[in-house]
């Protein structure tokens, strides 16, 4: 799955704050919630990402350095359809 770039900066600030121990206070994850989405839905994004890259998991940990990231889908629609 090839992603844009705002959805790397919005899944790497996600995966990073899942280290944090109070990660749901946390920009990104702030937006998970006010958008309704699970955290597996994410996950399912990033493995996407690292198998059509050849990447490790990890990687997304690197992919972007935005730390106050937007949300990168327009309507829930576009969320739907990736």
């Amino acid at each position: 799955m090839k992603l844009t770039q705002d959805e790397l900066e919005f899944l790497s600030a996600w995966a990073r704050e899942e280290w944090e121990p109070a990660c749901y206070q946390l920009p990104a994850h702030r937006l998970q919630l006010a958008h309704g989405v699970a955290g597996a839905q994410l996950i399912m994004f990033i493995k996407a990402w690292t198998e059509a890259e050849g990447k490790r998991d990890q990687a997304i940990l690197d992919a972007g350095r935005s730390r106050q990231p937007g949300w990168p889908w327009a309507t829930d629609d576009t969320f739907r359809a990736r």
